[in-house]
């Protein structure tokens, strides 16, 4: 049992460094908690107005091919263990952020619409999955990803929403 759980234990910290590896490497490595923090504040202040695109994103050097293969390792799964919390919000967190910017991106225009069909399954599925969660704690885990989630989408153009 130890050794299984030993095995378990190494497992689940390689994964979590993978998750924040995708981050640091897409984003800059402090730009994910400053966004965090704008999606609590804007939340909290509604006039509040601010750009995302001035954080100093670095997608815009990855190529198109690059960022989907990324996403496919982050893994969101629903019903995840509680023990696995971390990893579930960080993948999701880390995948939206990721397929946000590059449905907006203009050099990704021919991707945009295999990136939307993406982004809408990613964001039904976290929904339905979110509407799901009975424990307090976890939903309040997830209080930075549905701020993302609903702050990126707001920032997405009339016509796009459309």
């Amino acid at each position: 049992d130890q050794k299984l759980f030993a095995g378990l234990l190494i497992k689940c910290v390689v994964q979590l460094e993978l998750i924040q590896t995708i981050d640091n490497i897409v984003f800059y490595p402090a730009t994910s908690k400053k966004e965090d923090a704008e999606h609590m504040a804007a939340a909290q202040v509604p006039s509040l107005v601010y750009n995302l695109f001035t954080s100093g994103l670095v997608t815009t050097n990855v190529s198109v091919p690059s960022l989907p293969i990324c996403i496919s390792f982050l893994g969101f799964k629903g019903k995840s263990k509680p023990n696995l919390l971390k990893q579930e919000t960080s993948s999701l967190a880390c995948c939206l952020r990721i397929l946000f910017r590059m449905y907006v991106d203009e050099n990704r225009r021919d991707s945009w619409e295999a990136i939307q069909q993406r982004l809408l399954s990613v964001c039904s599925e976290a929904l339905a999955y979110f509407i799901t969660v009975n424990s307090e704690s976890h939903r309040e885990a997830w209080t930075n990803l549905l701020l993302l989630l609903l702050t990126k989408t707001l920032k997405i153009s009339d016509e796009k929403v459309r």
